[in-house]
């Protein structure tokens, strides 16, 4: 089966969907209020998704499209017993593709400051430090106008 990105719709994904996203977002840290239905949720330019691995819900991300080709990148978590496996990366090389798919050129994250590193070895660069949560990109290049289509 693999590892597999793939947009949440059907119940039991939504589950686990929020599952991962509070356990680890919020219980973790010792937060309260998650709101499993939250409007953000169902905008209809928010990507809800789940990574799986063989069959098994271990990560979440939710991809917020905008007008300027910039996607927002939102809300990542890996559940506790499978982070340092390398499933952080491909979770963010698969929103990658899907954003190149979409026709972004660049992606912008909030990132919990514990993750800054994270975000730095995969390529994304700061671009303001002085919040809460550092804010941070990664130029893309978009597959809409054929640049990295299989046809090179």
């Amino acid at each position: 089966m693999g590892t597999e990105l793939l947009q949440v719709k059907e119940v039991e994904d939504w589950q686990a969907y929020h599952a991962i996203r509070r356990h680890v977002l919020f219980d973790l840290r010792g937060l309260d209020g998650y709101d499993d239905n939250h409007p953000d949720e169902h905008e209809t330019s928010h990507i809800p998704l789940l990574l799986r691995k063989d069959g098994v819900a271990l990560g979440t991300v939710r991809l917020d499209l905008s007008n300027d080709a910039t996607g927002i990148v939102r809300l990542v978590a890996i559940t506790p017993e499978y982070q340092r496996q390398g499933l952080g990366r491909i979770l963010m090389s698969e929103v990658e593709r899907l954003s190149a798919k979409h026709g972004l050129e660049r992606l912008e994250v909030h990132a919990a400051p514990d993750a800054v590193p994270f975000y730095e070895k995969l390529g994304w660069l700061m671009v303001d430090a002085g919040q809460s949560s550092p804010l941070m990109a990664k130029d893309i290049q978009s597959s809409v106008d054929g640049a990295g289509s299989d046809d090179d």
